[in-house]
């Protein structure tokens, strides 16, 4: 049966055994070295601290942000929106499994860390037999890179595969090399010059890496030495070379390691002279400082982010977290989604263009409870955020109901233009002149203007009476207590609103307590008679035609009482010389 097996090279040479390995070879596994004398590679760098808390930062927030799969809608008006596409065939390989062997954590996190040390990330894609995707495999940076080939075409070499091995060609441990298209392959480079290979990271920023490797490596023998500097052992005769070896072996063995600070005996007229620099002399800390800023600038990573509390700031969660996504994560997301856009997704038929992969960053710059409250209350009273909006916002399973999708504006607001083409709301005052269309005394146009208050209230109150009237009838018992509670504060709203207009045509203070009002509480208890007919009852069937009826009923009775109500009022001011006078116009 035949299996799959991992092929490895024996690194083992005997020009050039690993005992005493040559340059060339250091240089290859281990880097490149620095003027620090330190060997600098993308995994000797990860032993710094700092490089590996940049990585382990960048790679986790990439690996936790949800990818998802959006669809791009248009609406009749030609404004672009987006959904997600749950039902597409990438949305859980994105978001969950890209392959058998990883989840998406894993596998995000993977490249990205490939990113930021080697300056490239690869993903090969593989498709079935129809070309759909089925899944995404990560690629070593190291043992791919792209190419261009004579007719301009660009594929990708990798030495990185598994090979399988039957029957006896388990003998064969040649590794060959493998040429993918470059449409079946993932590739994010970094900083680049060409536009095609991104520049090593690590390889650019070597020094600053190697300098800091080798304070730390300073500062691990300093006190593995037991904090004492180096020094010299003089001896007054001359020494063959197995003496001098002895001496130095002695000398360790007594005074190094578990050793140290012990009581040094010295014969035979031995002398130490230390010859080494003091680390506060040479300002050992703060190099060591200076280069955890330096790393974290590379990797674009401010440095209280890792634990450096010396440059804490006072910013609160969401400040840090707008920072880190829009100068750190930002300049990674992109590239990702733009990759996926141009390999994942077609570019022509029915589709073309319609679906696309994206980030969710929004858990990144969460803000506290108190600033979420402030922007949920201004998203739900200027229109902006449903009910269901804010619950997708928090995680909150979405309400059944069709209000909960409804956006919700203040009374006070209107189209700026609608204002200038149609009359001022109200019946029109005592002169008749206010709505500039007809005298009030017409009939007709005091009837037309009636209608015309009624139908903007209408418009403007239905959606929260329709809320009302969808708790109603979601209730077993529909009694009087609770068709107050419903549609009391609608009502009342309403009323208020058109004693205030009444008050200004009248010139009169307006009544702005209607809570307790006797008409307002016999009207809910008819409302509350009709709802339970037999004929015409309401019922969920007809639930909106019903709601609209009887809105439209009550914007005109409550329109009528308070008018009355008002005229009344300003006709006991004004004596009884003119009070008749304000009762016939305020007659509707």
């Amino acid at each position: 049966m035949p299996f799959v097996q991992e092929l490895r090279s024996s690194l083992e040479n005997p020009s050039t055994p690993i005992s005493f390995p040559a340059e060339w070879l250091l240089d290859i596994f281990n880097g490149g070295r620095t003027d620090s004398g330190i060997r600098v590679s993308e995994l000797t760098a990860l032993q710094v601290t700092t490089v590996f808390a940049c990585v382990q930062l960048i790679s986790g927030a990439m690996g936790a942000l949800d990818l998802l799969v959006y669809e791009r809608t248009v609406s009749k008006d030609g404004r672009v929106g987006k959904r997600k596409a749950q039902e597409h065939d990438l949305y859980d390989l994105l978001e969950y499994e890209p392959n058998p062997e990883m989840t998406a954590f894993t596998f995000k996190k993977t490249l990205q860390c490939h990113a930021l040390l080697w300056g490239n990330c690869y993903a090969e894609i593989q498709r079935d037999n129809a070309n759909r995707v089925v899944a995404l495999w990560p690629r070593n940076p190291a043992r791919t890179r792209p190419y261009r080939l004579k007719n301009g075409t660009l594929i990708y070499k990798t030495t990185e595969g598994q090979e399988e091995i039957t029957g006896t060609d388990g003998d064969d441990r040649s590794v060959p090399e493998r040429i993918i298209e470059a449409q079946d392959m993932l590739h994010i480079p970094g900083l680049t010059i060409d536009g095609r290979v991104g520049q090593s990271v690590v390889n650019l920023a070597r020094q600053a890496i190697g300098l800091s490797l080798a304070t730390e490596k300073y500062g691990s023998k300093f006190f593995g030495n037991g904090a004492r500097p180096a020094g010299i052992l003089s001896h007054p005769a001359a020494l063959s070379p197995a003496a001098k070896e002895t001496l130095r072996r002695s000398w360790h063995e007594a005074q190094g390691g578990e050793n140290a600070q012990k009581v040094a005996v010295l014969e035979e007229g031995l002398k130490w002279e230390s010859v080494a620099t003091p680390p506060n002399d040479s300002q050992f800390l703060e190099t060591r400082q200076f280069q955890k800023t330096e790393i974290c600038s590379v990797f674009l990573v401010a440095p209280h982010m890792i634990g450096d509390s010396q440059h804490q700031n006072r910013a609160n969660t969401e400040q840090i977290g707008i920072e880190f996504v829009t100068f750190t994560m930002g300049s990674w997301t992109k590239p990702w989604q733009h990759e996926f856009k141009r390999k994942l997704f077609p570019r022509n038929g029915r589709n073309a263009g319609r679906f696309f992969a994206m980030f969710d960053t929004a858990p990144l710059v969460m803000p506290d409870a108190a600033s979420r409250l402030a922007f949920y209350n201004a998203g739900k009273q200027w229109g902006w955020l449903s009910t269901n909006d804010i619950h997708e916002r928090e995680r909150i399973n979405p309400v059944d109901d069709p209000s909960a999708d409804a956006y919700w504006i203040p009374i006070n607001m209107q189209d700026a233009a609608k204002a200038f083409r149609e009359p001022a709301q109200g019946p029109g005052p005592a002169d008749g002149n206010a709505g500039g269309d007809a005298p009030a005394a017409d009939p007709a146009a005091k009837g037309a203007k009636n209608d015309n208050v009624s139908k903007r209230f209408v418009q403007v109150y239905y959606r929260l009476f329709r809320d009302a009237f969808g708790r109603v009838l979601a209730r077993e018992k529909r009694d009087s207590d609770s068709f107050r509670k419903a549609f009391l504060p609608v009502l009342s709203t309403i009323a208020e609103q058109l004693s205030t207009m009444a008050a200004q045509e009248f010139d009169c203070e307006p009544v702005l307590d209607f809570e307790g009002s006797r008409f307002l509480l016999d009207y809910v208890e008819g409302m509350r008679t009709r709802s339970l007919a037999e004929v015409g009852g309401w019922r969920s069937d007809n639930a909106d035609l019903h709601c609209d009826r009887e809105l439209r009923r009550a914007v005109k009775a409550i329109l009528i009482d308070v008018y009355r109500s008002v005229a009344t009022a300003k006709a006991k001011t004004l004596g009884d010389s003119g009070a008749q006078p304000a009762l016939e116009e305020a007659t509707v």
